[in-house]
Formats: structure tokens, C-alpha cells, sequence
């Protein structure tokens, strides 16, 4: 190679060397400010999170506190809020928070909203009200409890003792004045037949102590009486009263459809989810669309039970509102969680079923077999049936327009109990520990010993059968469904404008 051509090969090398190290540092400068770009984004965000949670920090101190001068609010995570009051009654806040060189300002104002606040009805948990007649064969222990009936007491027999809620200090009615025992005023046909001490009670063929009658009409709609659960001398048409039970209302409130007719009020008001012609196990077609169009494929199942476990499976935290046509039949060992049934003929559970948070509306009955269900909500124009080892926790609810046979037994949760409701009459055969509320158009019979916490109102009357010592404790747990009452309003703040 000429020398020549040797020195344009070696400029060649050198111009190429410095492209690559060009490259090189430009390669590593743009890496540099990626990355840099990059910490910035991401300590601007911080920042702003930070600052948010200074917001966040203003409205949980709103919650308990109404400061009347300015508040400075500081936060392990290193914001600092300034919250002021400002002259309509709002709150301006301002909070700073930085990250490295990152710098952010959130601005808000928060105004406080009444909520309405309401309670259970007081006569429905205030012990046994009726609108008709009490009658008790046996001994009864009034635990922070009463007993009202506007028509009187057609049998007050046994030992009656006034006790303290956790049963202590029980004296006999003889010893209490006025003892929690009351009729109506001013209503007729009345009758009090009581004996040994509890004779306190009557005078002559009437209930000695006497308030405004909670269902009765008195014979002067002028009358001032004694309201049972205030104590203040009112009109009786200002009293607490208490009045019939209506299960299509019911449904129709908490499901959108009657008890009496929810599939067809169901596909009317357009509330179906998914449609079934029954679930008892099923037409083998519909349980085979259904999975298809849930995303199972490819070895179903050709036995209909089989496909309606998969199914069940599927339904099971969906929070799908299933409409079916005629009767639904769920198989022992079945778990379901978030569901809504509208079911036009009968729900049946066979076994033990776990139930939570599961509402179902059976135009033609329910059979409950052995379920546990925890907030769960039956509704039902027809019959009404459950067995011994049935158990319901929390803000339940069993509602029939026909007559009600408890059988099984209800806990408290979360100061929920069970609603028993019927518009005809509920007759309590359950287990000692239930925690429930009553509410008959007719009337309730207890039968056995043992104890009863929670409420029992009726329009025809109440019963309680058997020998031995039976124990009425109040209770100050609410259900939802059952009527409420309104207890002024609580206050919460809220974000009315936010930067």
C-alpha cells in the first residue's frame, strides 16, 4: 500500500473513532437526562400525594373538631396543612409537601353536610308491645324490658320480676312503682286478669297503669294520654304508634320488586341480570349458555346437576340479580356470597347452605332447611319454612304475607339482629340465645323456657306457653328493614372544591 493511501486509512480510523465516542457521550448524556427527567416526574408526584394526604388529614380532624381560628396540621409523611374557618361556615386548606426539589401546593375547601340519622322505631325494641291482648302462663323476668298491651291481659300467671339488663336486682312488680306493665287508654273491650302479686297491675277488670294505645283507636281521637316511650303527656295522635306489617312493601323497598309477584316485577322493571327458567337443577341448555358466557369452556359436564354446581360456583360473588322463572333448589354444602334471586315459584335449600350477603324474593315460598345465613334477606308471598339448626346472623330478614314457625335460632353482629316479620302470626319455637326482632299482624306465641333478646310487637296479641322461668331482655340493635325513626342529624365534612 502506498504511503499515501496508508494516511487515508489512518484519518479514516480516527474520524470513525471520534463518531463512536460522540456517540458514546451523547448516548450517555441522553441516559443522564432520562433518568434525572425521570426523578423529577417522579418526585413531583410524591409531592403531590403528600400533599393530598395533608387534605385527607383536614377532613378526618373536620370530622371530630370545629377549630375557630386557624389550625396547623402536620403528618409523619412531611406535608404541613394550614386549615382556616371561614365566615359561611366552610373551611379553606392549604397544604405544602416537597420531595427533593419537587414542590407542591394542595388547595381545598370543606364544607360540613347534615346526614339524617335515624334509629330503629322504639316500639320495636322496647320488649312485647301488641295491640291486642298478652297472655303469660308462666314465670317472666323483665330485663330492662315491658310489657304493653291495649287491650289488657288476658293471663298474668306465675312469678313477674323486674330485673336490671344482665338479669340482677329482680324484684317482684309489687315492689316497683309504676311497674313496666301498661294497657291502652280509652280503648274498650280491655280485660286484666292477673294474680298474687302481680294483681298490682289491674284494677278491677282493667290495666291499672295506663298510656296512649299503640295500635288501638281510643274512643276520643281528642285524648291526651301518657306516650309509652317518651313519658310526656301528648295528643294521642302524636304518640308513638305502631301499625301492620306489609311484606310486598318491604320487598318492594330493600329488592325493587313485590314478595307476592318478583320475577315478573322483576323482568318488567328490567332488573335481571341473567334469566333462568328454573334452578332445581335446570334445563341442561340454559346452565350451558350461562357458563359459556361466563368464559367456561371445554369439558362441561353433560349431568344437569353437575352443570348447575358450576353454575352456583360461577353465581357466587358475581353480584348478578338472577331471575328465574320457577323454583330455585340449592344442594347441601353450597356457599353464596353478593347474589340477588327473584324467583317466581319456590327457594328451597336442602341441607346446610352458607348464605351472606344473599337477597332472595319467592313469589310462592321458601324452604330453609338448616341455612346460616349472615345479612342475608328473604321475602316471600307464600310459606315460610326453616329447621331447628337454621341460623341467622346480623341485619337479616325473614318476611312472609303468610304465617311464620321459627324454629331456629339468631345472633347479633355488628349491632345487627334478625327481623322476623309476618302479616299473619309468628309462632317462636327457637333456641334460647336468639337475638331477634318480631313484628305480626297477628299474633306471637313463645313456646318453651329459656330467654328472648330483642323486640315483639303484634297487632292481635302475644302468648307465651309453658312452665318455668322465661327471661324478655331489650335490646338496642337495629334491622334495617323494620321501621325507623328519626334522630335528628349527624355532621360530616366534605370536599366542596379541591385543586
Amino acid at each position: 500500500m502506498a504511503r499515501k493511501e496508508k494516511g487515508i486509512a489512518l484519518v479514516s480510523v480516527l474520524v470513525a473513532m471520534v463518531a463512536v465516542l460522540l456517540l458514546s457521550l451523547a448516548t450517555g448524556y441522553w441516559a443522564q437526562t432520562a433518568l434525572s427527567t425521570g426523578s423529577a416526574l417522579a418526585q413531583k408526584a410524591r409531592a403531590r400525594q403528600l400533599a393530598e394526604a395533608g387534605v385527607d388529614h383536614a377532613l378526618a380532624y373536620l370530622a371530630s373538631t370545629r377549630p375557630t381560628a386557624s389550625v396547623t396540621l402536620t403528618g409523619d409523611l412531611g406535608y404541613t396543612a394550614t386549615l382556616t374557618p371561614n365566615r359561611d361556615g366552610t373551611y379553606r386548606v392549604e397544604s405544602r409537601a416537597s420531595t427533593g426539589s419537587a414542590r407542591h401546593t394542595a388547595v381545598a375547601v370543606i364544607g360540613i353536610e347534615d346526614i339524617p340519622a335515624q334509629t330503629l322505631h322504639p316500639l320495636f325494641g322496647n320488649g312485647w308491645i301488641s295491640g291486642g291482648r298478652i297472655t303469660v302462663n308462666g314465670g317472666v323476668d323483665l330485663r330492662n324490658s315491658r310489657l304493653h298491651a291495649d287491650k289488657g291481659y288476658a293471663n298474668l300467671s306465675g312469678q313477674i320480676q323486674v330485673c336490671n339488663e344482665d338479669g340482677s336486682n329482680c324484684r317482684n312488680i309489687n315492689q316497683v312503682s309504676p311497674p313496666p306493665i301498661t294497657g291502652g287508654a280509652g280503648v274498650s273491650d280491655t280485660q286484666c286478669n292477673a294474680s298474687g302479686n302481680n294483681r298490682v297491675v289491674c284494677q278491677n277488670d282493667a290495666p291499672k297503669y295506663q298510656v296512649c294505645p299503640v295500635y288501638q283507636s281510643p274512643s276520643d281521637p281528642n285524648m291526651r294520654c301518657t306516650d309509652l316511650v317518651t313519658g310526656r303527656v301528648v295528643s294521642w295522635r302524636d304518640a308513638y304508634k305502631i301499625t301492620a306489617p306489609d311484606v310486598n312493601a318491604m320487598a318492594q323497598k330493600a329488592l325493587g320488586v313485590r314478595a307476592s309477584s318478583p320475577f315478573q316485577d322483576a323482568v318488567t322493571g328490567g332488573l335481571c341480570d341473567v334469566r333462568f327458567t328454573s334452578l332445581d337443577p335446570g334445563q341442561s341448555a340454559e346452565l350451558v349458555n350461562f357458563l359459556l358466557s361466563r368464559g367456561v369452556t371445554g369439558g362441561l359436564p353433560s349431568d344437569v346437576n353437575q352443570l348447575l354446581a358450576l353454575v352456583l360456583n360461577r353465581l357466587n360473588g358475581s353480584g348478578l340479580k338472577v331471575c328465574v322463572q320457577n323454583n330455585v333448589t340449592l344442594p347441601g354444602g353450597t356457599s353464596l356470597s353478593g347474589v340477588t334471586f327473584y324467583v317466581g315459584g319456590t327457594f328451597q335449600v336442602n341441607g346446610s347452605v352458607t348464605l351472606s350477603g344473599v337477597d332472595v324474593a319467592a313469589g310462592s315460598g321458601l324452604n330453609l332447611g338448616n341455612v346460616q345465613a349472615t345479612n342475608a334477606r328473604f321475602y316471600t308471598g307464600g310459606s315460610l319454612n326453616l329447621n331447628s339448626d337454621a341460623n341467622f346472623k346480623g341485619n337479616s330478614v325473614l318476611a312472609s304475607r303468610q304465617s311464620i314457625t321459627f324454629n331456629g335460632s339468631a345472633n347479633l353482629l355488628d349491632n345487627r339482629a334478625l327481623a322476623i316479620v309476618s302479616e299473619g302470626d309468628i309462632t317462636f319455637n327457637g333456641r334460647a340465645d336468639t337475638h331477634a326482632f318480631m313484628w305480626a299482624g297477628g299474633q306471637i306465641t313463645f313456646n318453651g323456657t329459656g330467654a328472648f333478646i330483642g323486640g315483639a310487637v303484634s297487632l292481635g296479641g302475644t302468648i307465651r306457653n309453658g312452665g318455668g322461668q322465661f327471661y324478655i331482655q331489650n335490646s338496642n340493635a337495629n334491622n334495617t328493614d323494620l321501621p325507623q325513626t328519626d334522630t335528628g342529624s349527624d355532621q360530616r365534612p366534605w370536599v366542596l372544591y379541591r385543586r
